[in-house]
């Protein structure tokens, strides 16, 4: 049997320098391998804009192809492989480039685009029969078309893979690779690289979000937050380049800059005389058992050490949803037993079960926006919100809620039980001197 096909997130293959037939196909179907397609793509695609005309990829994959192969077995699926290979031979004509990228993974380059793609896949789908028995087909897809002559085969390859994601995600058959694709896919890459050099702390900044005890009106801690200027696009939200650093992982020295900058902001602080409690937010792949970066607490011990922090005035925060998992968890619980406070963010948000926070060691539940924001109108809601107090309360923990923008949310909450309180009706993130001279008011 084969090997398992990489995954979809290595890099893409480069173009063999070596031109030999054997290294541009398939040795299973004959169609051309990446490589090949890549070369010969290439060609077609200059030749074609040379006339003035256009091209589409489409790229294919055959769902369900580990199951498909275990009952197949090895000489079964050969004749799997054979039987897609004549019939996109048949569908998609002479003028066609066709390849086989690896094992359930087909590609198709075609002039001028002048297909209908749903019959086309229609027909590439009925059923397989060997020895007697009828095996279901399910193809997804990706469609690209090519009208700039600056393109390349590399580029239109991602192009049809972005669109298949996409409407696996979406539950479609299909994905039309569009211009706003492109865009996306080329924001995308260029935050990708752009965290490449932000490891070091090149562009990362920290602004802080005040914490707020509802009752007193008194500034109780702050919460540090990411911000990063990209040298080319600018200001990026962390709700678009964290999902990326973490996929990539240079959220692991990215994680490690912030605990670092963060805790010598405290004894900065400390040192002008104001000691401010701090939270800092880190990332699952920061509590892995095994990184190749210090871990979260061995990087927090180390920095308290020098800088003669007290442990108990640090607080990490985790979501909600990494309760459950058991790795993470463990190194949880090794930093509460250092001393360190655990916040659980955005309580509310993933609907965990509650019994996972009978062993969890936070002291802290943050209560998510998302039962702020309707919490005067929807008596529900605000009845949600006194049962997370309680309970909390009754787990020897706080309550921080998160997003109050106005005064009828605040007595609403207040009423509640609720015990701190972020969000714009306080205080937007503050830079460092902002938060100094803020408590120097309270």
């Amino acid at each position: 049997m084969e090997h398992l096909p990489p995954t979809e997130t290595e890099p893409a293959e480069c173009a063999c320098a070596y031109n030999a037939p054997q290294l541009l196909h398939d040795p299973l179907t004959g169609l051309y391998n990446k490589n090949g397609f890549v070369t010969h793509g290439n060609l077609m695609l200059q030749q074609l804009a040379a006339q003035g005309r256009s091209t589409v990829l489409i790229y294919m994959e055959l769902n369900d192809y580990d199951g498909l192969i275990c009952r197949l077995g090895y000489d079964a699926s050969l004749v799997l492989l054979t039987t897609m290979r004549d019939r996109m031979q048949e569908v998609f004509g002479t003028q066609a480039l066709l390849a086989r990228f690896d094992s359930e993974r087909f590609a198709i380059l075609l002039p001028d685009g002048h297909i209908g793609i749903e019959g086309t896949i229609h027909a590439l789908e009925a059923p397989l029969r060997i020895d007697l028995t009828n095996y279901h087909l399910s193809l997804s897809c990706g469609v690209a078309t090519s009208t700039d002559p600056t393109d390349n085969m590399d580029m239109l390859i991602m192009a049809a893979r972005s669109a298949k994601q996409a409407a696996q995600r979406a539950q479609r058959q299909v994905g039309w690779y569009a211009d706003d694709m492109r865009r996306r896919l080329a924001r995308q890459r260029a935050i990708e690289d752009g965290l490449w050099f932000a490891r070091d702390g090149s562009g990362l900044s920290l602004v802080y979000q005040p914490k707020i005890d509802i009752r007193a009106g008194k500034v109780m801690g702050v919460e540090a937050l990411l911000r990063w200027r990209h040298p080319e696009l600018g200001a990026v939200s962390p709700a678009e380049f964290i999902p990326l650093a973490e996929r990539t992982r240079t959220i692991l020295p990215i994680g490690e800059w912030l605990l670092r900058t963060t805790l010598n902001q405290k004894y900065i602080w400390r040192r002008d005389g104001q000691d401010i409690r701090m939270s800092i937010n880190v990332s699952p792949l920061q509590l892995e058992a095994v990184t190749d970066e210090p871990s979260v607490l061995e990087t927090m011990t180390r920095e308290c050490r020098r800088l003669d922090l007290r442990h108990e005035d640090l607080e990490i925060e985790i979501t909600e949803g990494l309760l459950s998992n058991a790795e993470v968890m463990g190194q949880v619980r090794q930093i509460a037993k250092a001393g360190f406070g655990i916040a659980v963010d955005d309580f509310g948000r993933e609907h965990s079960a509650l019994s996972l926070l009978v062993d969890c060691p936070a002291t802290t539940l943050k209560i998510d926006k998302s039962f702020v924001d309707n919490v005067v109108e929807n008596e529900r809601q605000l009845a949600v919100v006194h049962f997370i107090v309680d309970l909390a309360r009754r787990l020897g923990m706080e309550t921080v809620v998160e997003g109050i923008e106005h005064l009828n949310q605040l007595v609403a909450l207040a009423d509640a039980g609720c015990d701190y309180g972020q969000g714009y009706f306080y205080y937007r993130p503050l830079n460092p001197d902002q938060i100094l001279e803020l408590r120097h008011r309270h």
